[in-house]
């Protein structure tokens, strides 16, 4: 019995034995089949890498662009707006307390257009860098590569640097004639033969408003020579004309003291270091004896100054006496029958032979008889 059981066991022991020998094959060529479709796929990653790469693309753009990333951006753009606006209306507020310390001071005063000059830069150089800090990072926000775009920006603005020199020399210009301190808002300046008063100086173009309501742009760089009225003082000059028959001393005279009762009328807007003078006699015109009126006096006020003084001298004229010239002319007449040069001043016209004829009449006359 023992006997016939352990040849049962053998037999069972031969039999997986041999079916083990037989699966060993099939496995070996199971796993040479999974290599080699694994290498098959490594070498073909590029291809399968193009294929695949339309939908990762829109993976990406699916994770960019969901309503999370999209509400996410937006509020961080909203932000960046609403940071620089806030902070362009902090500096104008700041500019504004700054400029309300001044108000109290004459228009014409050149520390108040010097505070609204300042005033007025700072506020424009503030909005180009905020607004130019906002825009970049508005950039960076958005995953656009800032630093290259920088780069680039800086290559293209030095060529465009040599294409815009004239853009360049006129901010260039105006910086230096704000640091300058030669031009203020509302001074009144003379550009050639234009005049006006300064309504507003940019890091670029200066604005100029003529008395006819026209504004003028002019280019900082542009601003070379020019004549400013409203530094430290000016001067009222009314000329008069005198008729050649009156008398001019008095005339002068009665001149004279109508320029001292407006100064003495007028002593808030005089500068007492010169008083007021009658020049004498400036020109001798074609019909009249020119005569002048000067008063030293603050910026601003040499119009009204002017206009009051024709006033006072046609009154006390009138009261006088003294007439104002008008023009005139003396004509020479000539008849037809002389017969001399019409631009000659003689008389009459003699003419050789009756010079020699004279001459020989009186030589004849004197001569003594032999």
């Amino acid at each position: 019995m023992m006997t016939f059981l352990s040849q049962n066991v053998a037999a069972r022991v031969l039999r997986d034995r041999m079916q083990q020998d037989a699966d060993a094959p099939a496995q070996d060529s199971l796993a040479l089949a999974q290599d080699s479709v694994a290498a098959d796929t490594s070498n073909a990653s590029p291809l399968v890498d193009l294929v695949e790469a339309p939908s990762r693309i829109v993976t990406k753009l699916s994770e960019i662009f969901s309503i999370e990333a999209v509400v996410a951006v937006g509020l961080k753009l909203f932000l960046i707006v609403i940071i620089a606006w806030g902070v362009i209306k902090v500096v104008d507020r700041a500019l504004q307390v700054w400029n309300g310390r001044f108000e109290d001071l004459p228009l014409i005063a050149p520390r108040r257009q010097r505070a609204l000059t300042i005033s007025t830069l700072m506020s424009s150089s503030a909005r180009y860098v905020v607004w130019s800090i906002a825009l970049i990072t508005i950039l960076d926000v958005m995953n656009i590569d800032v630093g290259a775009l920088i780069a680039t920006a800086g290559i293209a603005g030095i060529a465009i640097g040599f294409g815009a020199q004239s853009l360049v020399k006129d901010m260039i210009g105006g910086v230096l004639l704000l640091f300058d301190d030669t031009i203020h808002v509302g001074d009144l300046v003379r550009l050639g033969t234009d005049e006006g008063l300064v309504e507003d100086i940019g890091v670029r173009t200066i604005k100029i408003r003529r008395f006819n309501g026209e504004l003028l742009m002019v280019p900082a760089g542009d601003l070379r020579t020019f004549g400013n009225r409203s530094i430290g003082f000016v001067r009222a000059v009314v000329p008069v004309g005198l008729s050649y028959g009156q008398d001019a001393d008095r005339i002068m005279e009665v001149m004279q003291r109508v320029a001292d009762e407006y100064a003495a009328d007028h002593p808030d807007i005089l500068i007492t270091d010169e008083p007021p003078i009658v020049q004498g006699i400036t020109n001798f015109a074609e019909s009249s004896v020119d005569v002048r009126i000067v008063i030293k006096m603050l910026p601003g006020e040499q119009w009204n100054a002017e206009r009051e003084l024709r006033r006072r001298l046609k009154r006390a004229f009138d009261q006088e006496g003294i007439s104002i010239p008008f023009p005139q002319r003396t004509l020479h007449l000539v008849q037809e029958s002389e017969q001399r040069n019409p631009f000659s001043t003689a008389s009459t016209a003699a003419s050789p032979k009756d010079d020699e004829g004279d001459r020989w009449e009186s030589g004849s006359e004197d001569t003594p008889s032999v």
